[in-house]
């Protein structure tokens, strides 16, 4: 982990908000053919600003300016369910980490979110497997 301040980190956050900021407007052109295609990205969307919110990344308070077009594309209201997670990341606001124990903060969100990931993919991999099962010929 790079310290906030450091060269690598802006570079970093740079990078970051360079592509996002080059493939949002992609996303939203595939978006306009496709309704189903649409509802997908939007909750994979959905689950990165979550993701992003819980590794406290400043990178979702800047991106969700860009990324709410996305989940409207074709709702001008979203279903409740994706209303409430939409409102929690738009409430959330980052913490500041300790600054005598910052880098184990950090490590201790960061292993926590990726052991949640690894739950989630294992659980859509089964899911996948699942549906596989029906297409077989």
């Amino acid at each position: 982990m790079n310290a906030q301040g450091s060269e690598a980190y802006i570079n970093a956050h740079e990078m970051i908000m360079d592509f996002w900021g080059r493939v949002t407007p992609g996303v939203l052109q595939l978006l306009s053919h496709s309704k189903a295609m649409a509802e997908m990205v939007n909750l994979h969307f959905l689950s990165l600003m979550e993701a992003l919110q819980e590794c406290n990344s400043t990178v979702l308070t800047k991106l969700f300016s860009i990324w709410v077009p996305i989940l409207f594309s074709y709702h001008s209201q979203l279903p409740g369910h994706m209303q409430v997670r939409l409102q929690m990341c738009q409430n959330w606001q980052p913490k500041e980490a300790l600054s005598s124990c910052g880098s184990q903060f950090d490590s201790d969100i960061l292993l926590k979110w990726l052991k949640r990931l690894q739950f989630k993919l294992s659980q859509i991999e089964v899911q996948s497997s699942a549906a596989t099962q029906f297409y077989t010929v």
